[in-house]
């Protein structure tokens, strides 16, 4: 057994997010994301493949992978073991279950193994005999193991050699976030962004209600949506015309439309008192799907840059894309503008484009 927590606080204290396998490094700065936009003290125990282990001052997760685009899900780790079933069913011993589960409730046990891992330690049938161990030690609980309308769900987790047995308690909402795919908004134009990649900008840039979350070049309007949906007050705004009125539209076809203002402006000359904004997340437009109106990217990226610095409170975080033929350019300006580079990461669109994502911090 690799770490058996024992009875009592030490397992509360323990969680685990189960990350999407899109990128290798965008669902971990994600998750970072959000914890700190929720204002948790927190720590990475163990980054395994699509697993992070981590101690937070929550007292549960319920709230991170509900906001998260590419955090699968989160709950809380109640036993670690070495990716094999009798350790598995060893590990069951150490846990306190009358403190997970209680009278009358059901408990649903499933297994994943990420990308396969352990499949000769690890078998099919391991969640079945999981769970017939599972129901001896919940019966003084007053509780069973049930496959049908459960009212909570173990999950054994496994990964590069770990198993990990947590307790589910947030999911990503991916009905929801299929609600907002572009396709499906009152209005469409090319080069919007999947809503999951939208919710992964908010959250790298640490949104937080109340807010304001700024986004100056909102296009149709999908990140706004993402911010609004989490109940955030949100600022957006187009140089286009049509896009302006094209977005409201969009945002107006969803719940807490009320808490977007969209306007039309050029984000080069932003119309906002300096130091507003609470966090900027945008997608500035290269000049293929979108027009530059006549500018050079590299005027626009600098002009931008210029305004997020002055607009942004002290500590606020600004998350934005730029193509990869951009981003000297780009971290000249970030940084020119008085903005510490956090990070960047490298996602690959298609065979000429790869888009930088690079995330950065006001001083203060």
């Amino acid at each position: 057994m690799l770490w058996p927590l024992g009875k009592g606080a030490v397992a509360t204290r323990l969680y685990y997010a189960l990350l999407s396998g899109f990128h290798a490094s965008l669902p971990a700065a994600e998750l970072r994301g959000i914890l700190e936009a929720l204002g948790y003290q927190y720590r990475f125990v163990e980054e395994l493949d699509q697993l992070v282990l981590f101690k937070c001052s929550c007292g549960s997760v319920k709230r991170v992978a509900w906001r998260a685009g590419l955090v699968h899900e989160s709950g809380r780790v109640l036993a670690v073991a070495e990716a094999r079933l009798g350790d598995v069913l060893e590990a069951l011993e150490y846990v306190d279950w009358c403190s997970v589960a209680g009278p009358g409730d059901r408990v649903r046990v499933e297994l994943h193994r990420v990308r396969g891992y352990a499949r000769s330690t690890v078998p099919d049938d391991a969640a079945r005999q999981v769970a017939r161990r599972l129901g001896s030690l919940l019966r003084p609980c007053g509780a069973s193991a049930a496959a049908r309308e459960p009212t909570k769900t173990v999950r054994v987790l496994v990964s590069e050699g770990v198993a990990v047995i947590g307790l589910r308690e947030s999911v990503q909402p991916k009905k929801l976030l299929d609600q907002h795919r572009p396709q499906r908004r009152p209005f469409f134009h090319p080069g919007s962004l999947d809503p999951r990649l939208a919710r992964l900008f908010v959250n790298l840039s640490r949104a937080a209600a109340p807010g304001p979350y700024l986004d100056p070049f909102c296009g149709t309007g999908g990140f706004a949506l993402e911010a609004q949906t989490l109940g955030i007050q949100t600022l957006c705004g187009e140089l286009a015309g049509r896009l302006v009125n094209g977005a409201w539209r969009n945002l107006c076809a969803y719940p807490m439309e009320a808490l977007t203002t969209t306007v039309h402006w050029d984000a080069t000359r932003l119309p906002l008192r300096d130091r507003s904004v609470q966090s900027i997340g945008t997608d500035p437009p290269y000049g293929r799907s979108v027009s530059l109106r006549g500018k050079p990217l590299e005027e626009l990226l600098e002009g931008f840059l210029a305004e997020a610095a002055r607009v942004m409170r002290p500590g606020a975080f600004l998350a934005y894309a730029a193509p990869h033929w951009a981003e000297e350019r780009a971290v000249e300006y970030t940084e020119r503008a008085g903005l510490r580079l956090v990070e960047k990461h490298y996602m690959r669109v298609h065979g000429s484009l790869t888009r930088v994502i690079v995330v950065a911090r006001a001083p203060g």
